[in-house]
C-alpha cells in the first residue's frame, strides 16, 4: 500500500480549505472536495494514475459546473442599486461641463454631476454613459 498518497490526498484537502476560507474565492473548495473521491481510491490501494486522473477530472466538472452557481448564490458583497438605469438615459444639461471641470445635467427629473471629454454648454441633450461615484459621464447628443 502506497501510505503517503493517502497523506497527499489528506494534505490537498486540509491545505485546499486553509486556502479557502482564507479566500473565500470559490476556487479551492473544489479541489478539497476532488481529493476526497481520490483518497478513497488510495484507502483501497488503487493504481496512482487513476487517482490522479479522478482527481483532475472532479476537479475540472466541480469547476465548470457548480462554480458559477456558487458564485451567483453566495455572491453577497455586491449591492444593489439603481443607478444602472440611468446608463443610456437622455438628459439636459443645466450647467456648462468642460473637460477639465464637472457640470450638472438633469436626467430623470433628477440632477447630477456629470463630466463629459467634449464641451457640453445649457440646454444641450446629453446621454448617459456611465456612473463614476456620484458623477454621471455623459456624451452630447446631436
Amino acid at each position: 500500500m502506497e501510505e503517503w498518497m493517502l497523506w497527499l490526498w489528506l494534505g490537498i484537502f486540509v491545505v485546499a480549505l486553509m486556502v479557502e476560507f482564507g479566500t473565500a474565492n470559490m476556487v479551492s473548495i473544489w479541489f478539497a472536495l476532488a481529493a476526497i473521491p481520490s483518497f478513497i481510491l488510495a484507502l483501497f490501494n488503487a493504481n496512482i494514475i487513476l487517482q490522479i486522473v479522478l482527481f483532475v477530472v472532479i476537479s475540472i466538472l466541480l469547476l465548470v459546473v457548480t462554480r458559477p452557481l456558487a458564485i451567483k448564490y453566495f455572491k453577497t458583497n455586491e449591492i444593489k442599486t439603481n443607478v444602472d438605469l440611468f446608463m443610456g438615459s437622455s438628459g439636459v444639461c443645466i450647467s456648462d461641463i468642460e473637460p477639465s471641470s464637472i457640470g450638472r445635467v438633469k436626467v430623470r427629473n433628477q440632477e447630477w454631476s456629470a463630466i463629459s471629454s467634449e464641451s457640453i454648454h445649457i440646454g444641450e441633450n446629453v446621454r448617459v454613459l456611465d456612473v463614476e461615484g456620484a458623477k454621471l459621464i455623459v456624451e452630447k447628443i446631436d
